[in-house]
């Protein structure tokens, strides 16, 4: 989902000055809920990152009754969720909002100044943080011939027995016994299987699961942004970056497939469009990265996932930075399109971080991915 469902009419509205309306649910352990007012802070996203989505928050309590007085407090880090939310206010005093992510409350600081309400400073990370820190206390075994998709469920379920999905299907399995150790990490047990797909997992902003390949800019989508400089245009500044790291433009995966008599296949996969400033056979030469994937016994397979691992690598080499307005609909991944003439900017480039600014002051900075190949 690289972008939440978000109607014309709130498109319209964030392009022209408007009234910002931002709140966090805060839900305790037994799905008691407090509404809170945020007056300040952010929600992080980056497809990069170990823990995805982070959301750093001011609230402010007038009457005192959510500052937390002991670790029965209902804002204490013992397994209370925080679901904030940012949109906008119309005229007719109708409200508009799009969740920014389901999160695992993890710090929480008190700051008491002489004449006022106590500021409450909260820290918290989405659900894979969680998993990660739910490490195996014991030797776990995903049995050979199990399909990827039911592994990493299994894996999950150990910390929530009742995720959502929005997975794809698959047929590929594990060709051996998976073996993790105790205290090895899950959540980074299901991204190496998510990743023997040519996936991404992570946690949306409802808290499903989701395993999908990232956006191939390449495809040239339609954008669901589009930042043109001119009228109504929200953006406010651009860098850019041209840089050679990380810098690959190859993937060379090896299956090892242990647990059969099927011999170890490979595939190599290359930036093969001449068009590409990357392209492994022009000036640029050839930077390969190396991929060893134990659940791949076939060569197709192989080819399939190096194709797609090259996809999530190209592009680094022109990076973009954009500040603007908010739109908090975006999910990373997203494609956008940027005009700007005087800094020669034109195209398509993939979202892969972003901010969500929960006060109505803050603006929106994005990291962006140019789309590889020529218009």
């Amino acid at each position: 989902m690289p972008v939440q469902h978000a109607s014309d009419r709130f498109l319209q509205e964030i392009r022209r000055s408007h009234t910002v309306h931002a709140y966090i649910d805060v839900i305790s352990p037994t799905r008691q809920t407090v509404r809170l007012s945020a007056t300040g802070g952010e929600v992080t996203v980056d497809r990069t990152a170990a823990v995805r989505r982070t959301c750093k928050a001011t609230c402010v309590d007038p009457l005192g009754v959510l500052v937390p007085s002991g670790t029965e407090s209902l804002l204490t880090p013992y397994g209370t969720e925080l679901r904030p939310y940012r949109g906008v206010k119309y005229d007719a005093g109708t409200v508009d909002v799009l969740p920014l992510g389901v999160f695992r409350l993890a710090k929480v600081s008190v700051s008491d100044t002489t004449g006022g309400s106590p500021d409450i400073q909260l820290e918290a990370y989405d659900l894979s943080r969680t998993v990660a820190r739910d490490e195996f206390t014991s030797p776990y075994v995903i049995p050979s011939g199990t399909n990827i998709i039911e592994a990493i469920r299994s894996v999950l379920a150990r910390t929530f027995p009742d995720l959502s999905y929005d997975a794809i299907s698959t047929t590929r399995t594990t060709t051996a016994p998976c073996v993790y150790d105790v205290g090895d990490d899950p959540w980074e047990a299901v991204t190496k299987l998510a990743l023997s797909l040519g996936c991404d997992i992570y946690f949306d902003v409802e808290g499903w699961v989701v395993i999908a390949p990232p956006t191939d800019i390449d495809a040239l989508p339609t954008p669901a942004f589009s930042y043109v400089e001119g009228r109504q245009c929200t953006m406010l500044d651009l860098s850019r970056v041209f840089t050679d790291e990380p810098g690959y433009n190859g993937v060379v995966l090896t299956g090892e497939s242990p647990g059969d008599e099927l011999p170890a296949v490979r595939a190599v996969a290359w930036d093969d469009e001449p068009t590409s400033a990357t392209y492994h056979l022009g000036p640029y030469g050839e930077v390969p990265t190396f991929v060893t994937d134990q659940l791949i016994k076939t060569t197709e397979d192989a080819q399939a996932t190096a194709d797609q691992l090259l996809r999530n690598l190209l592009g680094f080499s022109a990076q973009l930075s954009v500040s603007g307005i908010v739109n908090p609909a975006y999910e990373a991944g997203a494609v956008v399109e940027v005009v700007r003439e005087r800094s020669h900017v034109s195209g398509l480039y993939a979202l892969d971080a972003f901010t969500v600014p929960l006060d109505a002051k803050g603006t929106q900075t994005l990291t962006l991915r140019q789309k590889r190949r020529a218009g």
